[in-house]
């Protein structure tokens, strides 16, 4: 758990580099976002009615598949068990809770700093002490995630994390035109290119409920 804990850290330092919530205002065109992978043209878009129907056939069979399965538990069960081994979700929680408080009060002292003009010291402390407390509150959230992982309702929302990018990518042909990527559900889950279907999965997600 350790080490995967220490890469999340990684991975949420690099998106703290890459993204903010305006490159994603920036991104969503006509309720699309258009990417370049490997010097081809992609784009994820929100789903059609007739793609909300398959959808919905899909999640409804997949929630049929793990609720008959024995060996997977909801997650209030998953809680009760991890408590019984000394792991307290609701403390990760409280301590969450705890994290957004003091985002909260820094950010009024930050704007108290501005309004002042304490100049670009004070800025740049505020500045950091922001980014240290949204780092440890995205492991902890990270952590709770791994440990929540295998409870039917994310095996469930991963699920359908997965089918939403399927249906929604389209790659577009040389002559500009648009087309779904994938024409079944196994071509989905047999490609290859793993960097870009998690590249289109973030975007699907960022799209479908922003």
């Amino acid at each position: 758990m350790d080490e995967r804990l220490e890469q999340a850290k990684k991975i949420v330092e690099e998106m703290e580099k890459e993204s903010s919530l305006s490159k994603v205002e920036e991104m969503v065109k006509d309720n699309k976002i258009t990417f370049e992978y490997k010097e081809k043209s992609y784009r994820v878009r929100l789903l059609n009615l007739k793609e909300k129907e398959e959808l919905d056939q899909l999640r409804r069979k997949k929630f049929g598949q793990l609720i008959q399965d024995k060996d997977i538990l909801l997650e209030a069960d998953l809680i009760k068990v991890l408590k019984t081994r000394n792991i307290d979700i609701e403390e990760i929680n409280s301590d969450i809770k705890k994290l957004d408080a003091e985002d909260l009060d820094i950010q009024l002292k930050l704007g108290d700093a501005i309004h002042k003009d304490d100049g670009e010291t004070i800025f740049k402390r505020y500045e950091e002490q922001i980014k240290e407390i949204r780092l440890k509150k995205a492991i902890l959230s990270t952590r709770k995630t791994l440990l929540l992982e295998f409870s039917l309702e994310n095996q469930l929302l991963n699920y359908v994390s997965q089918i939403i990018t399927y249906l929604s990518l389209d790659i577009q042909n040389e002559d500009k035109t648009w087309q779904r990527m994938f024409k079944t559900l196994e071509d989905f889950q047999i490609y290859e290119d793993e960097d870009l279907i998690n590249r289109a999965g973030q975007y699907s997600m960022l799209l479908q409920y922003s």
